[in-house]
This record gives structure tokens, sequence and C-alpha cells, in this order.
């Protein structure tokens, strides 16, 4: 800590439920850095319908979709060009695999949101969803996940102020944003 005083971030997690056609919960996982839905085994693209507060809000032809946290935007979500996002931001970033459109794009919601994507009956295949990478389930026709802000964030204890440390972090995981500075003109 800086001076005896010891420093405190909480870390935001994702509540993911893998519900089936009848509603029932076969799943439930809380998440740190992302949940992903992807083709799995397939040749063909990921078939995905999704909804914000269940409103429609596009229809996934990619190898898939992730949805990460602000930690997990270090991870997948960025190899997939998706945005660095602070930790102390409240967010759920969305980051298509792949997409078959130029305009699909990454996208930030609020933390309050409610996210279904749902594999519908007319997929050329089922669909595939892991869990910080782990718990990979198949997910059939009619199947979807729910992904919400979890009740239950993950507290972590930084050497310094939250934004310095993940700073630092960010610049020795990644040398962000470093190069050489250019020489001056003669």
């Amino acid at each position: 800590g800086m001076d005896g005083i010891i420093c405190m971030t909480v870390r935001m997690r994702l509540d993911c439920r893998v519900v089936n056609p009848a509603g029932l919960v076969r799943e439930r996982y809380n998440v740190l850095n992302e949940v992903v839905i992807d083709r799995g085994s397939s040749s063909y693209l990921a078939a995905l319908e999704c909804f914000c507060d269940d409103v429609h809000l596009t229809t996934v032809q990619a190898d898939g979709i992730i949805f990460a946290t602000p930690t997990g935007s270090t991870a997948y979500s960025m190899a997939a060009g998706g945005s660095v996002v602070h930790p102390a931001v409240p967010c759920i970033l969305v980051t298509p695999i792949c997409p078959h459109v130029l305009s699909f794009r990454s996208m930030v919601f609020p933390d309050h949101v409610v996210l279904r994507c749902y594999v519908p009956e007319d997929a050329r295949s089922p669909a595939s969803v892991s869990f910080d990478g782990k718990h990979r389930l198949d997910l059939q026709r009619g199947d979807s996940v729910q992904i919400q802000m979890s009740a239950y964030p993950v507290p972590t204890l930084n050497r310094g102020d939250h934004s310095s440390d993940w700073l630092e972090s960010l610049k020795r995981s990644f040398n962000f944003n470093t190069r050489p500075r250019q020489k001056p003109l003669q």
C-alpha cells in the first residue's frame, strides 16, 4: 500500500445462465472475464439471436460472440478487436468474433442490462458456450444464454490506486502504447 493504506478494487462478474426451450436453467456460472458463445466443432458460422432487455439487438452471423467484464476486456475480447475498459467502469462489453458483416463492432452496455442470446430453431448447426474458458457446453436449437451483472463481485487488493495499478499492468503485459520517441527534426 501507500504509507500503510490498502487500496481495494471491486471487480464485477457476470451471472450467466444456460436456459433450455422450456425455460429451465440447465447451468449457471459467475465469470470474472468472459462468456463466449461460438460455433464449437461446427464448420458453419454461429447463428444467434441477441437481445438487450428483451429488445432485439442483432442477429449474429460470426465465429462467435464474447460478453466480457472490464477485467476480461484485456483478454479474448481485446484479441478480437474490442476496447480495453478500465475496471472501475460498470459495463458489459459485447465483441463479435470474426463477424460476417463489416458493420458489427464491439459494443459497451451499462451494467444493469440483461443480455440474452439464443440459438434459433432454423440455425444450420448447434452452438457452444464456455465460461472463463471452462465448462464448455453444447447449445441446441432453442437453448439460450442469459448474461447480466452478478450480485457477487470479486474484491482485489492493489499496490497503489486502481488506475496506476491497472495502467502499469497494461504497460508491463502488453507494452501498451509504448514506442521509441521520434527524434527532433534538425
